[in-house]
């Protein structure tokens, strides 16, 4: 029996990942900015391509980036306590 196709984004051809997703920011651990989406299976993550970096587990890629690119966001108090003591 054929597998029935799922319902996906138009694939940006430049970036290869859904148009729809927003673009994944630089890594939190070395800034690299070249990444790479695990789309093809389950569950989906973001990875630095640069330092291997592995971001959060997520069902779908638009997920998978957005828990990515919150990750990549410092906290500022812990930022501001390490640099004044």
């Amino acid at each position: 029996m054929p597998r029935k196709p799922r319902d996906s984004a138009a694939i940006d051809p430049l970036r290869g990942f859904p148009v729809s997703v927003q673009p994944p920011r630089p890594c939190p651990f070395c800034g690299g900015s070249e990444v790479w989406i695990n789309s093809d299976v389950d569950p989906k993550f973001v990875v630095c391509k640069e330092c291997l970096a592995f971001g959060p587990n997520a069902p779908t890629v638009k997920q998978a980036v957005e828990r990515w690119n919150k990750r990549t966001t410092p906290p500022r108090a812990n930022t501001a306590a390490a640099t004044s003591g």
